[in-house]
C-alpha cells in the first residue's frame, strides 16, 4: 500500500449519518460505520472481549455505545476515538482503516476486522 493511500487529507465525523468519512490523499472516500469502529475497537480491552464472545458466542453483553464524543488524532499515523460512554483507548492506524475500507472496490466481501 502507498504512502497515498494510508494518508487522509480530511476526517469527518459525520454524526447524522452515524459515520466517520475519511478522505484519502489517493482521492479515495471510505465511509465507517461508527458502530461497526465501536465493535472493532483496536484496545487490548476490547480486543480481549471480542475473543471471548467468539469463544462464548451465547454470553451476552451490552452494546458499548457508538456514539462519538471526539477525536484526536495520534502522531501522523492514527486516529482516537472517544466514545461518549467515556472509552478512549483504541487508537485506530489509518493503515489498518485503509485496509478495512467497507467499500466493494476495497473488500468486495465486506471488511476485515481491523489489524
Amino acid at each position: 500500500m502507498t504512502n497515498l493511500q494510508t494518508r487522509p487529507i480530511d476526517i469527518a465525523i459525520e454524526r447524522a449519518t452515524g459515520t466517520l468519512k475519511i478522505t484519502w490523499a489517493d482521492q479515495h472516500v471510505s465511509l465507517f460505520a461508527l458502530r461497526w469502529l465501536r465493535a472493532h475497537c483496536p484496545c487490548a480491552t476490547c480486543r480481549e472481549e471480542q475473543r471471548v464472545a467468539r469463544e462464548d458466542p451465547l454470553s451476552l453483553r451490552p452494546m458499548p455505545s457508538a456514539e462519538i464524543a471526539g477525536a484526536e488524532l495520534v502522531g501522523n499515523y492514527a486516529v482516537r476515538l472517544q466514545w461518549s460512554d467515556g472509552h478512549s483507548s483504541g487508537i485506530y492506524a489509518f493503515s489498518s482503516l485503509r485496509n478495512s475500507c467497507p467499500c466493494k472496490e476495497c473488500n468486495p466481501k465486506g471488511p476485515p476486522p481491523l489489524l
